[in-house]
């Protein structure tokens, strides 16, 4: 569904995507590049923000959106730097040595 900030930005519910998830050394269940805060922080704005219309917004709403951006944004950065250092793991471990 689209977001409602002025520049066109894909909004896409995150919460169930399972492989966003890693788990922490105390063993919570957190999305990559997040704290447990911050994944409860994430899934509360992303549950919030995918319930309401796509009227215009409030400030509160704007803010939230720009919340939820701002912590999409870094899982996302650490998303690739994790990929990339599996890729790497994995293509490592395949080479004879």
């Amino acid at each position: 569904m689209p977001c409602s900030f002025s520049r066109s930005i894909e909004y896409v519910r995150m919460g169930s995507r399972d492989d966003n998830y890693i788990l922490d050394s105390d063993g919570n269940r957190i999305l990559i590049g997040l704290t447990v805060a911050e994944t409860q922080e994430f899934e509360r704005l992303d549950e919030l923000i995918s319930d309401l219309s796509t009227a215009p917004t409030d400030d509160s709403r704007s803010i939230n959106e720009r919340r939820w951006l701002v912590l999409y944004d870094r899982h996302e950065a650490e998303v690739q730097k994790y990929l990339s250092n599996e890729n790497a793991r994995m293509l490592k471990a395949s080479r004879p040595e």
